[in-house]
């Protein structure tokens, strides 16, 4: 009854019968109830592992079509093709996301747009102050809306990208954008591998 394939299904009812009968452990169980319990329990994991089987075919076909993906990436990247408009794409994207995360609740009094000077900060040399935004818009922090803020603000970090760029030589801002690239996808793409391996391990001792 310690076996796995009894523990699993079916032990307390063979247990209870074994009990009820005072069946000594050295004594074969042959009784039909007991032998329909184990045959019924070897069905329950023969399903069990037809469908474990059939999950994990749909994890690999997912990963492998996630791989061919970022192998697509890879190649764009390592062949030196112009990915200048997909960064620029990233920037509007990420300085977007930055305001919609600090503008999504409330009303314009309530947002802590000190908060998002200072992320953003982070990112670029920001160069316009929340008091210049407020005077483009009417002259008062409830003028503001979070549409106009994320147009300004991206076309600020634009503008301070296009400086970088001026600065640097366009040849060298292509090279630099393939690196920065090329580095981050490997980077994330591990991570995601061994998310999707705990992931995979999790669900095989979750059905067992």
């Amino acid at each position: 009854l310690e076996d796995d394939l009894m523990r699993l299904f079916k032990s307390d009812m063979v247990d209870a019968f074994l009990r009820r009968f005072n069946v000594p452990d050295d004594v074969p169980i042959e009784a039909k109830m007991v032998t329909n319990a184990i045959k019924s329990a070897q069905s329950q994991v023969e399903a069990q592992n037809f469908e474990i089987r059939k999950d994990v075919l749909k994890y690999d076909d997912v990963l492998n079509r996630q791989r061919l993906v970022i192998y697509d990436e890879r190649r764009r990247v390592l062949s030196g093709e112009d990915i200048e408009e997909q960064v620029r794409t990233f920037i509007r994207d990420t300085v977007a996301g930055y305001v919609k995360s600090a503008t999504g609740e409330g009303y314009p009094e309530s947002w802590n747009l000190d908060r998002l000077w200072t992320a953003l900060g982070q990112l670029y040399p920001i160069s316009v102050t929340v008091k210049d935004l407020e005077d483009e818009a009417g002259g008062s922090r409830d003028a503001l809306t979070s549409d106009f803020l994320s147009a300004e603000l991206v076309a600020d970090a634009e503008a301070a990208y296009d400086a970088r760029e001026e600065s640097l030589g366009e040849d060298v801002t292509r090279e630099l954008e393939r690196r920065v690239i090329l580095s981050v996808l490997d980077r994330k793409w591990r991570e995601h591998l061994y998310e999707m391996d705990y992931l995979r391990d999790g669900i095989g001792l979750r059905a067992m």
